[in-house]
């Protein structure tokens, strides 16, 4: 993954979408069991291509499809139903990753001219 990507704080659309590796899994039919249970099928959106697995709609896809969500930062982290291997996940979850490491080498910056002398 691009580091200079990670390092942002937001990305713009092209950035955020240049992450998706074109997969599709999200395209298709989940059923939601509960506690946190997904049950991936095997039917896809009516819009996506199986074959070159892209919508066939996209630049309209909210519009014609009410019920495609449009996948941001904020909804990928309160969602429960993309598949683990989802670049998008793999992408906040280094991202988190960078950030709590920059935060403990702060941290330790801000102790390291607090130290007393007796």
């Amino acid at each position: 993954m691009n580091n200079s990507i990670l390092e942002k704080d937001r990305l713009n659309t092209k950035e955020w979408e240049s992450i998706c590796r074109k997969c599709a899994k999200c395209c298709y039919e989940k059923i939601d069991l509960g506690c946190g249970e997904i049950v991936y099928t095997s039917e896809p959106c009516v819009y996506l291509d199986t074959v070159t697995r892209m919508c066939k709609i996209y630049e309209n896809r909210h519009e014609i499809e009410p019920d495609c969500l449009k996948l941001t930062e904020d909804l990928i982290r309160e969602i429960n139903w993309m598949p683990p291997d989802c670049a998008y996940l793999e992408y906040l979850s280094q991202k988190d990753t960078l950030q709590t490491v920059r935060a403990i080498e702060r941290s330790k910056r801000g102790k390291q001219g607090k130290t007393r002398r007796f």
